[in-house]
């Protein structure tokens, strides 16, 4: 799994990829943010935005989200990547 972060109040680009197993569930939520309609409010420059990607055999999977959109379920992985997640 890859993420990229940009935006917030420090503007700070961060990147990290991770060799991680995903539950069934936690798979639901993001093949359901990826499905889903863009959000209809724009973000503005100070909300943290996220790039998450999902690497598959048989293909890549792209969620793209603001902060105040990512769903709880998702908040444990996110802060895990986020931990381990360098400049760029």
């Amino acid at each position: 799994m890859t993420l990229e972060t940009s935006g917030g109040f420090t503007g700070l680009r961060r990147h990290v990829t991770l060799d991680t197993d995903l539950d069934d569930d936690l798979r639901s939520v993001l093949t359901a943010l990826s499905a889903a309609e863009p959000a209809a409010t724009p973000a503005t420059a100070a909300q943290p935005r996220y790039r998450l990607t999902v690497h598959h055999p048989t293909g890549d999977q792209t969620t793209e989200l603001t902060e105040p959109d990512v769903p709880a379920a998702l908040r444990p992985l996110l802060t895990e990547l986020l931990r381990h997640a360098t400049p760029f």
